[in-house]
């Protein structure tokens, strides 16, 4: 299967759009939040959410954009220049329409074969979907649960437990991102090449699949699960 080659543009409108987003609901609505809403009366945690929705945006475009012209994947690596990068799921070298157009790459039976432990990839993939329950949960229940009062005497008996669901709402949001902070940093640090250090296995791999490395093209697969067709 061939087809053309990815643009670079579209990687980086994806890369602007995922970092300010991220500025917005980590930076601007979590350490500017109550500055915002005390001095100019500004919505933090729309902003957040609204931050969060360009993330998505990102995501979205970006998948719709990129497709592997071997394979078909989508969501493959980008980056603001060109550098030479492998597909996740073939294996074979990603052409863009700013590199050169035959790239050079060492056949797959000839790469670098390395085996990570299974256990901290499941720990990982458990931050990481106790993480965004956490953050769907509090947020629906910080915007859409509330009671509404249909009077006075109802929104004075109320107050209170609104108070308290909301603060509890924004801690399981705040802990939720924190989960997902943490599932992050220990996806790079514990789930990385072992033969360039740069290159990420994913947490979610099943049994006997190989996921190949996107800076130097190695075989990445789970302890002794390593296997080829």
């Amino acid at each position: 299967m061939e087809g053309k080659p990815l643009k670079r543009s579209w990687a980086r409108v994806s890369a602007v759009l995922w970092y300010l987003g991220l500025g917005l609901s980590v930076v601007v609505s979590g350490f500017f939040g109550g500055w915002l809403e005390k001095d100019f009366g500004l919505p933090a945690f729309e902003i957040g959410m609204f931050g969060l929705g360009l993330m998505l945006l990102s995501v979205v475009l970006w998948h719709g954009m990129s497709r592997c012209p071997r394979c078909g994947k989508r969501g493959g690596a980008r980056s603001w220049i060109y550098r030479k990068t492998y597909c996740s799921r073939c294996g074979h070298v990603l052409p863009f329409d700013d590199g050169p157009i035959h790239e050079e790459e060492t056949s797959l039976d000839r790469r670098a074969r390395f085996r990570l432990r299974r256990g901290r990839a499941r720990l990982i993939l458990a931050l990481m979907i106790a993480g965004l329950a956490c953050m769907v949960t509090g947020g629906l229940v910080f915007e859409l649960l509330m009671p509404r009062p249909q009077n006075e005497e109802e929104l004075w008996n109320t107050i209170e437990t609104v108070w308290a669901v909301r603060d509890a709402a924004a801690y399981a949001y705040l802990a939720g991102i924190v989960l997902l902070i943490a599932a992050g940093v220990l996806t790079r640090r514990r789930l990385r090449c072992p033969g360039c250090g740069q290159g990420l296995a994913a947490p979610w791999q099943g049994r006997g699949q190989v996921r190949w490395c996107g800076r130097c093209g190695g075989a990445l697969a789970f302890e002794d699960e390593l296997e080829y067709e």
